[in-house]
């Protein structure tokens, strides 16, 4: 299986072509290193690992789409990223922090891990409705009076 060989760095190149192709309906290296801060060669032979791993096709000096498994790779990253960025805000962390953090910890979040995040975030917001429990989790969790 093609996942078993995607690295943090392949799973961030999956990611932005994702983000990029839904936005602009294609992705470029050159957007890619924009989006990345690397070089447009780092690109090209993260393209080509890709292609060699069944996760893209890439066509030299070409656009690059995803492939199905490629897009649910890409997919279940960003899911977990926004998952994780959502907790970190909840209990409390800065938006950016919070983001820069669910960016390091989302590869490799298994989807029983992503599960039970995905239902404490539930949790936690729905709590939050309910005056009494918000006080008691901003007091507890948040450190406020």
């Amino acid at each position: 299986m093609a996942e078993e060989k995607v690295t943090r760095r392949n799973e961030d190149l999956l990611e932005v072509i994702f983000e990029i192709s839904e936005e602009k309906g294609y992705a470029k290296s050159r957007d890619i290193a924009q989006a990345l801060h690397i070089t447009p060669a780092t690109v090209t032979d993260g393209f080509k690992r890709l292609q060699d791993a069944g996760l893209v096709n890439y066509e030299p000096y070409g656009g690059v789409t995803l492939t199905d498994e490629g897009r649910c790779i890409a997919e279940r990253t960003i899911q977990s990223h926004t998952i994780l960025r959502t907790l970190l805000e909840l209990i409390g962390a800065d938006g950016t922090v919070a983001d820069h953090d669910a960016c390091i910890m989302e590869h490799g979040l298994s989807p029983e891990s992503y599960g039970k995040l995905l239902g404490v975030v539930e949790f936690i917001e729905e709590c939050c409705t309910d005056p009494a429990l918000k006080k008691r989790f901003e007091k507890i969790v948040l450190k406020k009076s």
